[in-house]
């Protein structure tokens, strides 16, 4: 099972760091939030997230495995907080920002999002807490920002 956690994980966590590594915008942050949508609909009704999935299967059962999940958790959500903090640095985001709390909390929506679309085995839920929680982080944007367009990158 061990061996079935870390090639879940390297597969999850491959594909977040492509997406990732280079978030510095809201737009970046908006076509991460389409590719997981538009990937999750596409996956013939399994709209869980396969991290979450075996997470919620082992995490009761088998202590390694559950420890190995957070950390695997722990690093996708750093990879959000490490773009937080790029958008933070380059006044995307208020400087006050705590990079961390917005990773939690946007992985949390992520995760809730995910076990609801898989439970209606429809993808909206997803989208809707995605959205939610993107609306969210954009109330954190220097005013200043709000009034011009961003300066965009990507999220590759």
């Amino acid at each position: 099972m061990r061996d079935v956690v870390a090639l879940q994980a390297a597969e999850v966590l491959e594909a977040q760091h492509r997406h990732l590594q280079r978030l510095d915008s809201f737009r970046g942050l908006e076509r991460w939030r389409d590719v997981l949508v538009e990937r999750s609909a596409l996956r013939n009704g399994a709209y869980g997230c396969p991290l979450g999935s075996l997470a919620s299967e082992l995490a009761d059962q088998d202590e390694e495995a559950r420890k190995a999940m957070a950390r695997h958790f722990a690093t996708w959500e750093a990879l959000l907080e490490a773009g937080f903090a790029r958008m933070r640095d380059s006044g995307v985001l208020r400087a006050d920002v705590d990079a961390g709390w917005l990773a939690t909390g946007l992985m949390a929506a992520l995760q809730g999002g995910y076990l609801l679309a898989q439970t209606a085995q429809n993808v909206e839920p997803m989208r809707i807490a995605l959205d939610m929680a993107i609306a969210h982080v954009k109330t954190y944007a220097p005013p200043a920002a709000n009034a011009a367009p961003e300066a965009g990158s990507s999220t590759r």
